[in-house]
Order: C-alpha cells, then structure tokens, then sequence
C-alpha cells in the first residue's frame, strides 16, 4: 500500500477508535478547528488523486498490435489499475463522508452536552430560590415585621429631620433675603442723599 493509502487507512482507524472511548475532549477550539481542516484538506486531496487516477485508466485504449497474449496481459493489467484506481476512490471518499458525519455528530453531541449542563444549573438554580423563598414565608414573620417597622422609624425620623432643616433653611432664606433689601434700600437712601450735597 502505498504512503497515501496508509494515511487513509490510519484516518479510518482514528475515525473508529473516537467512538470505543466515549471521553470527553479537553483540547482548545483551535487546535480541533486546525485539524479538522487539516484532515479534510488531506481527504480532499487523495479524493481528487482517486478521481484522477480512475479517469486515466477509464479512457485507455489497447492497441491491438501485437501478439494476442500480450493484449490479454495488456487488458488485465489496465482492468486491475483501473479497480484500484475505483477502490482508492471509495475508500477516499467514504472516508472523507464518514470524517464529515463524525464531526458534525461529534459537534451536535458536545452542544447538547452543554445545553443539558446549562439546563440542570438553572433547575438548581430555581430549586434553590424556591427553598429560599419558602424559607422566607414560613420564617417568624414577627420578626421581620418588627425590623421591617423598626427601619420605617428610622426612615421617619430621617426624613423629619431633613424637613426640619430644609424648613429651616428656608426661613434662614428668607430672613437673609429681608437683610438684603433692607441693606440695599439702605444704601440707596444714602447714596441718594450724598449725592443731593454734592449737588448742593
């Protein structure tokens, strides 16, 4: 067997032991993308080196100069490269379908595994917030009414505080408003009368 059908062969082999170890594959994205497109750049190019190789000896012609054995001889060495030719273009390309299907099985398996995981994290989830709120409701509920009552008086009182002294703040305003016209009117007044001396 040559170099080329030996890689095929090997490639089939590993195709095959992927399902005899169902473990889970902890390589990198990137690594599993290189070699996939390595191995069906390989399969592609034995496919199409098949394919050549089936159309050369499908068009052959035997002479028929000679003697009649070595047409016989001739023919049977044509016929058996041209049914290795057709094998090595089944095998090729039953490989590469079979490299497809296992990849997109392979791709579909490890989705769904994620999604189930997904799914039963978000049933704990909920689980967990389902106790969690059932253990709030049969809490004693004493408890939490008097917290609950205690911080609204806390908040009250707060908030009294702060109407205290925005109230203050405005009287403060207010009174500090009065201030200042009574100091303008003031100045005015004087300044009015320093300037009818002047005058004078």
């Amino acid at each position: 067997m040559t170099l080329q059908w030996t890689v095929i062969a090997y490639i089939l082999y590993g195709e095959i032991g992927t399902f005899v170890p169902p473990l889970a594959m902890d390589s990198s994205n990137f690594v599993e993308e290189v070699y996939s497109y390595a191995v069906i750049a390989v399969l592609l190019l034995l496919f199409f080196d098949a394919t050549r190789e089936v159309r050369k000896y499908s068009g052959v012609d035997i002479s028929t100069e000679g003697t009649r054995g070595r047409l016989a001889e001739a023919d049977s060495l044509v016929h058996m490269r041209l049914f290795r030719a057709q094998r090595n273009l089944y095998i090729s390309g039953f490989a590469l379908l079979l490299f497809l299907v296992i990849n997109r099985i392979v791709g579909l398996l490890a989705r769904s595994a994620h999604l189930e995981a997904a799914a039963e994290s978000a049933m704990k989830q909920a689980e967990g917030a389902s106790k969690a709120a059932k253990t709030l409701l049969e809490a004693d509920d004493g408890e939490a009414i008097k917290k609950g009552e205690k911080e609204r008086e806390e908040l009250l009182k707060k908030l009294k505080a702060a109407e205290n002294d925005r109230d203050a703040m405005k009287a403060q305003s207010k009174n500090l408003q009065k201030e200042y016209d009574r100091v303008c009117s003031q100045l005015n007044s004087k300044e009015g009368g320093a300037g009818d001396k002047k005058d004078d």
